[in-house]
């Protein structure tokens, strides 16, 4: 079950911001712009959002259930806010905040969250691509 939660938030998060006004409404962003974090190196991209779960973690498991019937589970994700453009990229990183922070309760995707916190905040420059990176964790509180 934790490996499906794992993915199961992967989904949660492409539909939440693939459906964000917010998200989509900043300058060349586009759905097909939100992909899990292996596809950077697949591509040269302008603008994007990258997304990777890090952890996911089941809570007050005792030792008689297995792991993978535990109540909750603590997800630790990370997404990378990237532009070609310096306002570009702190406007799609707020509009990411913004729109995970009120997530908050409910269900999505047949996903029952519990609550997303921002951990996090990160920037930089990569030299390289020539892009302005914003990194963002979070976790959220999965109920099953």
């Amino acid at each position: 079950m934790s490996t499906a939660v794992g993915l199961d938030i992967g989904k949660v998060i492409f539909n939440v911001l693939k459906n964000s006004a917010p998200v989509m409404a900043v300058t060349n962003m586009h759905a097909n712009k939100i992909q899990p974090a292996p596809m950077l190196a697949q591509t040269d991209p302008t603008i994007g959002v990258l997304y990777e779960i890090s952890a996911v973690n089941p809570v007050n498991v005792k030792r008689e259930y297995r792991l993978e019937n535990a109540a909750l589970y603590i997800v630790d994700f990370s997404i990378q806010a990237f532009s070609t453009d310096y306002s570009t990229s702190i406007s799609l990183a707020k509009a990411i905040v913004e729109q995970l922070h009120d997530l908050a309760s409910g269900t999505y995707e047949s996903i029952k969250i519990d609550g997303v916190e921002l951990k996090s905040l990160n920037e930089d420059y990569n030299k390289a691509q020539r892009y302005y990176n914003k990194s963002i964790s979070f976790q959220a509180r999965v109920l099953t």
